[in-house]
């Protein structure tokens, strides 16, 4: 039997999540594939915003698409870094959370989350 080759991150350090600034001012933390020249793929896409200088909150980029993977042009991209392992952790953790039910808490565990109607205070 042929050994099956280990295509998945052996650390977290080796997930494949990145930090994409697009033109249109919006931070964007996602699984990347890098797909070829002209396009870059992303799974589950989160919008990155700062409610404080303390506090930073994820949202879903397209909430009401129908697929996990989107495509974007490269050229609407003006840069992609690395994440902090922290903040790879927490991205992963809101995903794996989404999957089983589970509401995940804050960032920020020393400011408390009171939810008005439309915002996180």
């Amino acid at each position: 039997m042929e050994d099956i080759e280990n295509k998945f991150p052996n650390s977290l350090k080796d997930v494949p999540v990145k930090l994409l600034k697009l033109i249109s001012g919006e931070s964007i933390i996602a699984y990347v594939h890098n797909d070829d020249k002209d396009t870059i793929s992303l799974e589950e896409p989160m919008c990155l915003s700062y409610e404080n200088e303390y506090q930073i909150v994820f949202t879903p980029y397209l909430p009401f698409s129908e697929n996990v993977l989107h495509h974007i042009d490269i050229d609407n991209i003006m840069f992609e870094s690395d994440v902090n392992v922290d903040i790879k952790a927490y991205y992963m953790k809101i995903l794996l959370d989404q999957v089983e039910g589970i509401e995940t808490p804050s960032l920020s565990p020393t400011i408390p989350i009171i939810k008005g109607t439309s915002t996180v205070h």
